[in-house]
């Protein structure tokens, strides 16, 4: 456990990716394991010291001896689903290692692997070939992609994946998202359309938000995925699920969102309220409200970011504020200078919420709370004049 643990270590000190030769290394404690594993088994189904044949004989063996058996199916899905994770992140040094390692696994001739879900995709994803170039993200992505397709595998392969598609290497995010895309533009077969991919991945990106919560190195890629996703009307047309999935997002943004000071975590969040904003769902009066609560924002620049964002959303969903007012409203977000004094936008931001029907008592209380605190803390320098915020809102 305490290896496929070390498959997640994402920390960064000093010295740079820590968090890297950690999961590298954890990847050959991983191989070795399975190794001595299976072995012992192989010796203790055939009562020999396990030679090639031993494999056919684990292979075909019945699965009641998963029981008395120190390799089983979770145990090897558990190993080879952390292993491609690591074969879809952003190094390629990774990448690289961790396809040769799985290549390993599949072929190994002295000590066969058994209980591997999906073995013949497998080996048609990562042949017994040498000189691959594992390495090469036009090579790796479109292949490890497909796995996506097997719910043993999606929700690993997509915690890697969203981690290149979101990562600020722009050659990187292009290939990997190509990659999902040309996976998710695959016409499903009559018995996959219940469980369509476009599902598949909303389902699994839930999971993603759920299991790497408040973990920034994993969670801001995976919000800007989401952005990019939305951008191109993906994850937005699933009929009824769009909602349950919209919702889900929705609840990840309020603990994320709460209290960041990360810029491109708060971009990321602010954009994917627009476009929730904006669909005709029932779920919209819900982002709606929230994006409106970030022209309140003690950074000047969130502040700005949300008021075109909120322009956007009236001009695409004008149902969010009454016929009557949405000129008005239109006129308050363009005129209003959203970088300046922080008093006078809230003042702003409370007509906004007038006009649009909502609750204001909460946006009141919660202000009041705010402006006591900042009246017991000493002044601070404004945020435009620290090299600290300018150098996060560029995103490194």
């Amino acid at each position: 456990m305490t290896l496929l643990k070390a498959l997640d270590d994402y920390s960064v000190d000093n010295r740079g990716d820590v968090g890297s030769w950690v999961r590298e290394a954890a990847m050959d404690g991983l191989e070795r394991c399975t190794y001595i594993l299976c072995k012992r088994d192989s010796v203790g189904l055939t009562g020999r010291s396990g030679q090639v044949d031993s494999g056919l004989e684990l292979q075909n063996s019945d699965d009641s001896n998963q029981l008395y058996s120190l390799f089983d199916a979770n145990l090897a899905t558990s190993i080879v689903g952390g292993i491609c994770k690591q074969a879809v992140e952003k190094m390629d040094k990774l990448r690289e290692a961790a396809a040769k390692v799985l290549q390993r696994i599949l072929y190994n001739k002295i000590a066969y692997v058994p209980r591997i879900p999906h073995r013949k995709k497998l080996e048609e994803i990562v042949p017994n070939k040498a000189d691959l170039k594992w390495g090469v993200p036009a090579f790796s992505y479109p292949r490890f992609v497909q796995l996506l397709q097997f719910g043993c595998f999606s929700r690993s392969v997509l915690s890697g994946l969203v981690i290149s598609i979101g990562g600020l290497q722009d050659s990187l995010r292009k290939t990997s998202l190509t990659a999902l895309l040309e996976y998710l533009q695959v016409v499903e077969s009559e018995d996959q359309k219940e469980r369509s991919r476009e599902y598949m991945l909303s389902t699994d990106m839930l999971w993603v938000l759920q299991q790497y919560r408040r973990c920034d190195r994993v969670i801001v890629p995976a919000l800007k995925t989401i952005e990019i996703l939305f951008s191109k009307q993906i994850l937005l047309s699933m009929e009824a699920h769009t909602l349950v999935f919209c919702t889900g997002v929705l609840d990840s943004l309020e603990v994320e969102l709460k209290g960041s000071r990360d810029f491109s975590k708060l971009y990321a969040g602010i954009a994917i309220l627009g476009y929730i904003a904006s669909v005709s769902e029932s779920i919209n009066t819900r982002a709606f409200s929230h994006l409106l609560s970030f022209l309140g924002h003690r950074y000047p620049k969130i502040r700005k970011a949300s008021a075109e964002q909120v322009y956007l959303v009236l001009l695409q969903n004008g149902g969010l504020v009454a016929e009557d007012k949405i000129e008005k409203a239109l006129e308050i977000i363009s005129e209003t200078c959203w970088e300046g004094d922080l008093e006078a936008a809230k003042i702003r931001r409370l007509e906004l919420y007038d006009m649009a029907g909502l609750d204001t008592d909460i946006l009141r209380k919660a202000s009041s709370r705010v402006s006591n605190k900042d009246d017991s803390r000493k002044p601070t320098a404004d945020e435009n004049a620290s090299y600290s915020s300018l150098v996060e809102s560029s995103g490194f």
